[in-house]
């Protein structure tokens, strides 16, 4: 018989049966020894060590610290607001939500009308009557130019607006410093960093806002806001307790008591007689201090940055 006349088949024959495939009792060393991280779909494992790995390993359950409570002067004023769009050009402002951090108790104030200019009337109105230099925010320089344009679009009087100071939450939590610093660290939203750093999970979408908004269900977006302002305070705060300016929590290790040295020239605690003397700000880190009238610059007790003499 030549190559090309050989002939092959398959033949399958089903025969019914009583037996049942083998299935190992217990748990074996073989399964004992393998991670929860190798299963696969080709590898047996009983119900036993299944079960071990599904419930016997402890949850992971994250733990987050009290936030500490601190008061100070008024200088710096967190903000939100709420749009239908981002560009200014294509939307309607529906409410502008605001937070002094430095109370003991902080409470969120949120300005919302029937109109976008009745809102910027009230916040204006409100604005003029307080002492803020800082805005904060998440992103801060979409609020601080939305209501810019607002005022040049219902022609409105606020200077004081041009001349506050910026301090960006999403810039702190991207790269810690204010300045430029090179880097492709992933921004994280709002929510990103409340989850991780308090477990606080969104009070909802933000397309919530718009049909709320529609429906003019004003109780939901103020409450929409003020969760918001909510999670950038917390934030703010952080961000003190890191650099030392409110107590944190104490560390485990033991540290040597710092040497006591004699405050130089360029303390503020150096200085007697409060006539000869201003009240400054340091543009880094917001600290305040005190300078006399004649230095033209001093030295930040915090970041060591130089502050200017305004007057100068």
């Amino acid at each position: 018989m030549t190559e090309n006349e050989l002939e092959a088949g398959i033949s399958v024959e089903w025969v019914e049966t009583t037996e049942k495939p083998f299935v190992p009792k217990g748990t074996t060393d073989i399964f004992v020894e393998l991670a929860s991280g190798e299963i696969d779909e080709y590898t047996y494992y009983t119900p036993e060590y299944n079960d071990f790995w599904n419930y016997a390993a402890p949850p992971y359950l994250p733990s987050y610290g009290a936030i500490p409570e601190f008061e100070d002067v008024q200088k710096e004023l967190i903000i939100n607001i709420e749009t239908t769009k981002v560009n200014p050009w294509e939307a309607k402002l529906i409410c502008i939500g605001v937070l002094d951090p430095n109370t003991l108790e902080p409470e969120a104030m949120n300005f919302i009308q029937d109109t976008e200019e009745a809102t910027l009337n009230e916040f204006i109105e409100w604005f003029e009557t307080t002492r803020y230099t800082t805005l904060i925010g998440y992103n801060a320089s979409f609020d601080y130019r939305w209501i810019y344009v607002l005022a040049q679009k219902y022609r409105k009087n606020i200077p004081r607006w041009l001349n506050m100071e910026l301090y960006d939450l999403q810039q702190q939590q991207k790269q810690v410093k204010s300045a430029f610093v090179y880097g492709n660290n992933p921004t994280g939203t709002l929510e990103n960093w409340a989850k991780y750093l308090f477990g606080l999970e969104p009070y909802a979408e933000q397309s919530k806002v718009w049909e709320w908004h529609k429906e003019g269900n004003i109780d939901e977006i103020v409450n929409f806001n003020t969760d918001k302002l909510t999670k950038a305070y917390y934030l703010w705060v952080l961000n003190m307790v890191v650099d030392g300016t409110i107590p944190g929590t104490p560390t485990t290790s033991t540290q040597e008591s710092p040497q006591e040295t004699e405050p130089t020239a360029m303390s503020s605690q150096s200085y007697t007689n409060p006539e000869d003397t201003i009240e400054v700000q340091c543009r880094t880190c917001l600290q305040r201090a005190t300078m006399l009238k004649t230095d033209s610059t001093i030295e930040c007790n915090i970041c060591h940055n130089p502050i200017a003499n305004p007057n100068l």
